[in-house]
């Protein structure tokens, strides 16, 4: 019998080789890739995918995948900012650089 690990996110106990489908599946990886990853063939994947468990398991990593990026990218927007601000102020960096700066700013805010 395979041996069995305890998902944190979900209630359900996943074998070693779901999770890291899971956590492959989550981050955007490609089935094949995730299967590759994991030992596993495709098609096992797919049958994975109609467990309630598993799928739940997937949904779970997937929101905290994208919680993961948000938050990066809003680490990111101070320096983004400051970019874009050293753009527009640069009397030498071409019209049409500083033009495309403000509209994207402009656009930003709505």
């Amino acid at each position: 019998m395979k041996e069995k690990t305890r998902q944190n996110s979900t209630d359900s106990t996943l074998a070693p080789q779901q999770l890291k489908v899971i956590e492959a599946l989550a981050s955007g990886t490609s089935v094949t890739k995730a299967a590759e990853t994991a030992g596993v063939d495709r098609s096992t994947i797919y049958l994975w995918r109609k467990d309630s468990s598993f799928e739940a398991a997937l949904n779970v990593a997937r929101c905290e995948f994208a919680d993961t990026t948000r938050s990066r990218l809003r680490e990111l927007a101070d320096d983004a900012v400051k970019v874009v601000r050293d753009v527009l102020e640069d009397p030498h960096a071409a019209a049409a650089i500083r033009l495309k700066a403000a509209l994207s700013v402009l656009q930003s805010v709505g």
